[in-house]
């Protein structure tokens, strides 16, 4: 129980200590589990990636072999979504691993540079949300204006 017998002022002083936030032995335990599971979705992704990889590769043989140039041109839209891809797996891996370091090892700057991170994919994810949203609201415009266009014809 807090002594509440104390005056307004008291802890204002030069003497006081200003402790901040204190990292109890839950807050640790979260953090181990969150970077686990950060880790488990960033192989996951990584994962995801090379089968794109994969496939990309193989599409692109194919295509060269039947001569068509739109296969290349699906070939060189898929590169381009997996290297778009890669930074959000890349941004959790590292949030994981230096997570787990910081909690191992009781490293200060590790974990500030892991929620740094963490912050860069969720602003990542933030960005790519809204540029999705804005895709949909064109496609959307497009979409009516091509059926009153349409209906405008017959």
């Amino acid at each position: 129980m807090e002594d509440l017998n104390q005056p307004l002022d008291a802890g204002l002083g030069a003497d006081a200590s200003d402790e901040g936030l204190k990292i109890t032995d839950d807050i640790r335990r979260y953090w181990q589990q969150t970077a686990n599971w950060a880790l488990f979705l960033a192989v996951l992704m990584f994962i995801g990636l090379g089968f794109m990889m994969l496939g990309m590769f193989f599409g692109g043989l194919m295509s060269v072999n039947s001569g068509t140039a739109e296969g290349m041109v699906v070939v060189v839209l898929l590169f381009l979504y997996a290297a778009l891809l890669f930074f959000p797996a890349w941004y959790y891996y590292k949030f994981s691993t230096l997570t787990k370091l910081a909690i191992n090892t009781g490293d200060n700057n590790a974990l500030e540079d892991g929620f740094d991170y963490l912050k860069r994919f969720y602003k990542f994810i933030g960005i790519l949300v809204i540029v999705v949203i804005a895709l949909y609201v064109l496609f959307l415009i497009f979409g009516i204006a091509m059926l009153t266009n349409m209906r405008s014809t017959f």
